[in-house]
């Protein structure tokens, strides 16, 4: 419904929304959905030659640990043709202890600079012979690789570790000896100086411009050449190179620099890993990728300043003004015409639309206001029509109990009355409070308490009290019928069977509603009690099952207890109600 006056003023709007939140954020939107393939190819062309870029740093990352696992590689190969060699013929084992030791002494010394021993190993791991002087018997049965070899069967290679006869960092590798099944007769093992790897790479282009580095089993690194551990992989991606045969990826170093990383398997227990910076070839990537965006970016913004200048001038200004003129408009009074008379044609069709419509929504107002007055008039007239058709129904029930002789007969006519006057006084403060579909708690039960009382003849005279306690809340009528019916049979049993032969007394009614919405009823009395009145109150007991349909209805149970006086609690969820208010809000 439109109120009279003049409205209040607009809330203040933010920067934001007041520049993009109308035609113009809506041009602006179509222009930058027209440069959308612009956009997309000029991104899509800088996003190739970054990944151009990347893609050949991966590439020679490959390269590079093919070039060193080639080198490297033929280290590790030699050893192994060696020590397969001498696996394959049994020579050694046939010969004396001594004699063996100078078969490996005299192979040890064609290679010296590259091996540091050769052993032999029995399947236990004991000591036979070496081409260094040892204790013959000492077991070795320790060491990595000869559990790898009792379980392989096959070439195998160690960790990194420190010669026991030679005291010089090496990798050990060693062979089988096995007879014609299969079973494993002895081990022959040799250690290749770890220095030969760096004296191989040592001036060589692969050494001084990337990093190689040898990873055993154990995960030790071996940098060859100028390697720096700054440059390896993170931990978590080196885990996971380490468990591939051969892997390539891209990612920050441990220093932060961007790198590609390649790696391979020489043997199953060692994997050479190569590694190439990409800082150069990703910042030239990067600073064509940002050229590109930059040269969008300006495009993009004179596209939209131009539009902005536009939509101000020949359009936002105009339904500014109008929106203006608008606010300031008020029922009772004509829509100011715009003194400019420039806008675009499409503003000053909006205009006359809204002249149109302010005079129609004037006429609307008249209506529904009257259709309003109208509606509460006729609800009115009904409750009070329903309160004196009810009373009349009292007092015809009153009449008729007074002719009656029966006692039992009496008292239940007196029991229907009391319950149609109850719903009449409910009727009655329907229409006085004027909302139809809400009640005012506080005065209904204090008058019904009251009705109830001259009708049952409570009051000072007859040493029977009834207090009220109750919060000033609102109760929708159809839970105002089932608590005026249920505080009426309360009442009612409380007054005929709690206080016989002249006893005084009181009746307390409390109602108060906690902070989860929930109301607590509470009718108690200090008479006899249930346990001293007759079983069949109010005719086998109607009343109180009157009283626990009533608290069903209310959306609680009731809870009736006896001892030293009646008491009765029912807690139930109030609904409030807002019908009325609804149908205001939609007229």
């Amino acid at each position: 419904m439109i109120n009279g006056g003049a409205p209040p003023p607009p809330k203040p709007r933010r920067v934001w929304t007041q520049m993009f939140g109308g035609v113009r954020g809506r041009l602006l939107a179509l222009v930058a959905a027209a440069t959308i393939p612009i956009a997309a190819i000029a991104v899509s062309n800088a996003w190739s030659v970054f990944r151009t870029a990347s893609s050949a740093g991966l590439r020679d990352a490959i390269v590079l640990r093919e070039v060193a696992a080639a080198r490297h590689g033929a280290a590790v190969d030699g050893m192994r043709e060696i020590l397969t060699g001498l696996a394959r013929t049994p020579r050694l084992l046939e010969m004396a202890p001594e004699e063996c030791d100078r078969e490996l002494a005299h192979l040890h010394d064609l290679a010296q600079l590259r091996y540091s021993n050769f052993w032999l190993l029995d399947h236990e791991g004991r000591l036979l012979c070496s081409g260094l002087p040892a204790r013959r018997g000492q077991s070795y049965a320790g060491l990595d690789y000869v559990g790898e070899i009792q379980q392989a069967r096959q070439f195998v290679v160690g960790q990194f570790t420190i010669g026991a006869l030679s005291h010089r960092a090496v990798l050990p590798g060693a062979a089988p000896i096995l007879d014609a099944e299969g079973n494993l007769r002895a081990i022959v093992g040799g250690s290749l100086y770890l220095d030969f790897f760096l004296h191989r790479d040592r001036g060589t282009p692969i050494s001084d411009d990337n990093d190689v580095w040898l990873l055993d089993a154990d995960g030790s690194l071996l940098p060859l050449g100028s390697a720096r551990a700054q440059s390896l992989p993170p931990p978590d991606m080196l885990s996971a190179m380490l468990a591939t045969r051969e892997m390539s990826a891209l990612g920050k170093a441990r220093d932060g620099t961007q790198h590609a990383w390649s790696i391979v398997e020489l043997e199953p227990r060692l994997r050479l890993l190569a590694g190439i910076s990409m800082e150069q070839a990703q910042q030239a990537a990067w600073s064509a990728f940002a050229h590109r965006l930059l040269e969008l970016s300006l495009f993009l913004a004179a596209c939209l300043i131009a539009i902005l200048v536009g939509v101000e001038l020949g359009v936002s200004r105009p339904l500014r003004r109008l929106a203006e003129r608008v606010r300031d408009w008020a029922p009772g009074r004509a829509l100011a015409a715009d003194p400019q008379t420039g806008g675009p044609f499409e503003v000053r069709e909006l205009d006359r639309a809204l002249l149109a419509a302010a005079g129609a929504l004037q006429e609307r107002e008249v209506a529904l206001t009257s259709a309003l007055h109208q509606r509460d008039l006729l609800m009115a007239e009904i409750h009070h029509r329903v309160k004196n058709n009810l009373q009349v129904v009292a007092s015809l029930l009153n009449l008729q109990a007074d002719r009656l002789r029966n006692h039992a007969a009496k008292t239940e006519f007196a029991v229907a009355r009391d319950r149609v006057q109850a719903l009449a006084t409910l009727h009655r403060h329907l229409y006085l409070h004027q909302t139809f579909e809400r009640i005012s708690l506080r005065p209904f039960l204090e008058e019904l308490s009251r009705q109830l009382g001259d009708a049952l003849g409570a009051g000072p005279e007859s040493g029977v009290d009834i207090e009220i306690d109750t919060e000033d809340v609102e109760m929708g009528s159809d839970q105002a019928i089932s608590l005026a019916l249920l505080l009426t049979e309360a009442v009612s049993n409380a007054m005929r069977h709690g206080f016989p032969d002249g006893r005084e007394g009181r009746i307390f009614i409390s109602l108060h509603i906690d902070d989860t919405g929930m109301a607590h009823l509470l009718v108690e009395d200090d008479g006899v009690g249930l346990d001293e009145t007759p079983a069949d109150l109010d005719g086998d007991g109607l009343g109180m099952r009157l009283i626990e349909g009533f608290a069903n209805h209310l959306g609680g149970v009731a809870e009736i207890s006896g001892d030293g006086g009646t008491r009765i609690v029912v807690r139930f969820p109030l609904h409030r109600r807002d019908v009325e208010d609804t149908m205001r809000g939609a007229a």
